[in-house]
Order: C-alpha cells, then sequence, then structure tokens
C-alpha cells in the first residue's frame, strides 16, 4: 500500500552545488534529477488524472491517486532543490524553463496514450535504479551532504513502494504493449537530450568538485543487475512486484513509521548498515 508522506526536507544555501565532493557522477545525478523529476512528474500526473474516468478496476483508481499524490511531493521536494541551486546560479532559470517548455510540448502534442506510456518506461525504471543507488549507497552518498542525500533516497524508496502503480494505469487503460515498447524508445531519447542539457549548463557554472574519471565504480555484478533489470522491463512479462526488497527498504519503512526524522535519515543504525 503507498503511503502518502509529507517530510518538510530543507535546502538551506550552506549546501554545496554538487552535493557530494568526493563523487562527481552522484553529484550531477541529484541535479539532473531535481531538474527534470518536477516537469516529468506534472506530465504524468495530468495525464493520470485525464484517464481515471476510463480506470476500470477500483484498485488501480485508488493506487493512482495515491501515487499522484507521492509524485505531487516528489515535485515539491525537487523544486525546493531547485531554487537552492537557482539562488546560486539565478542563470539556471533558463534551463530549468527549457525543461518544462519540452514537457508542456509534448502533452501538447501528443496523445495521452502516448503520456501513460512514456510515464510507465520511466516508472519501470525507477525499480531498478532504485535498488542499484540503494544497494550502493556508501559509495554513492556516504561523504556526501546528508540533507540531499536523505532527500535522494527517500525518493528512490518511494518509487520502489509505487512501482506497479503506473504499469497498473497503462494496463487498464492502454494495454497495448506494442505502444509502449514503442514510446519506450522516443521516451529514453527524451529524457537523454533533457539530461544532457542540464549536465552541461550546471557545468558552465561550475565545474564537478571531483574527477570522474578517478572514482571508485560499483561493483560489475551491480552494473550488470542494474542493465538487465532495464532491459527486463521491457519484457510482456515483466511483473514490476516481483524479485526482493532490498532490506535497507524495509528498514527505511520502519524508521519512518517509527518517528524517526528522515530529514536526515540516510544511512541509518548500524541495523540498517548491513549490505542489502
Amino acid at each position: 500500500m503507498i503511503k502518502v508522506r509529507k517530510i518538510d526536507f530543507e535546502f538551506p544555501d550552506d549546501i554545496p552545488f554538487y552535493f557530494n565532493p568526493e563523487n562527481a557522477r552522484m553529484s550531477m545525478t541529484a541535479n539532473v534529477l531535481s531538474f527534470l523529476a518536477p516537469a516529468f512528474e506534472r506530465y504524468f500526473i495530468k495525464a493520470i488524472k485525464r484517464a481515471l474516468p476510463d480506470i476500470k478496476n477500483r484498485a488501480v483508481r485508488e493506487e493512482a491517486d495515491l501515487f499522484c499524490k507521492q509524485e505531487g511531493l516528489h515535485a515539491k521536494a525537487h523544486i525546493d532543490h531547485q531554487n537552492m541551486l537557482l539562488r546560486k546560479y539565478p542563470a539556471l532559470k533558463a534551463l530549468r524553463d527549457r525543461v518544462n517548455q519540452s514537457y508542456d510540448e509534448l502533452d501538447r502534442t501528443e496523445s495521452n496514450a502516448f503520456a501513460l506510456a512514456y510515464a510507465t518506461t520511466i516508472e519501470l525504471s525507477f525499480k531498478p535504479l532504485a535498488k542499484f543507488f540503494i544497494e550502493n549507497r556508501q559509495l554513492f552518498f556516504a561523504r556526501g551532504d546528508k540533507r540531499i542525500a536523505s532527500f535522494i533516497l527517500w525518493h528512490f524508496v518511494e518509487e520502489f513502494e509505487h512501482r506497479s502503480a503506473m504499469y497498473n494505469v497503462y494496463r487498464d487503460v492502454v494495454d497495448d504493449y506494442w505502444f509502449r515498447v514503442k514510446a519506450s524508445k522516443r521516451t529514453r531519447a527524451h529524457v537523454a537530450t533533457l539530461a544532457a542539457d542540464v549536465r552541461e549548463t550546471c557545468l558552465a557554472c561550475e565545474p564537478l568538485p571531483s574527477d570522474e574519471s578517478n572514482e571508485l565504480q560499483p561493483p560489475l555484478i551491480s552494473r550488470a543487475k542494474l542493465a538487465l533489470g532495464i532491459f527486463e522491463t521491457h519484457s510482456p512479462l515483466h511483473n514490476p512486484e516481483s524479485g526482493r526488497v532490498p532490506q535497507w527498504i524495509t528498514d527505511w519503512f520502519a524508521a519512518e513509521e517509527a518517528g524517526q526524522d528522515m530529514r536526515t535519515y540516510f544511512l541509518g543504525t548500524d541495523k540498517t548498515n548491513r549490505n542489502s
């Protein structure tokens, strides 16, 4: 069951532009995500709201409503992070406008079926991505600013929680596997183009704090599992609910339920530091 959590993450100006000076890749990933996520999450929400009258299954409709609420809170937090980055470099407003305009153009020119297929492609990819980042959290986050680390990990935890919501909406409303496969090629190209724009614009504002070529890489098996996980999302037999839930995600849910402050929770106690 999806739980809507209102966590008031804070983004004061003392947070570095790149939150982890020892991991340039993750630092850039955080910034790219915060420029893209609000726009594509708004796009998803609009598509689902248009599709609501066509959702036949009551459970899918209720799950879709909770999904939209979670995505709305993700977008708000990423906008707050965006605003912190813009205070450092006001010229980034033009970048934000370009990303928003790109999704507005998709919304104007493409069908709602395409929007649902686009959203499903992205959401299915988030499950293997979430597992990858969580299982390698020490490498990606341990020496970074804990406020950004906990914020990004919260996003991945909740993406894993609602991993089947968008897939279920698509199957209930459109249910065309080949249309989704065809749309996924355009989806990935569109996201890659926007991500490259964010990266180049951020680099024009401030160089990365470390040399990417000298950084430690996650284990080869972990990278292979990520690639295989994303590849599997294209299978007509793919089930987003399949597979083991990483222990750290289970521990995160338990910590949040127990009332811990999740704004600075990213490694947790000794119990949650064990490998997933």
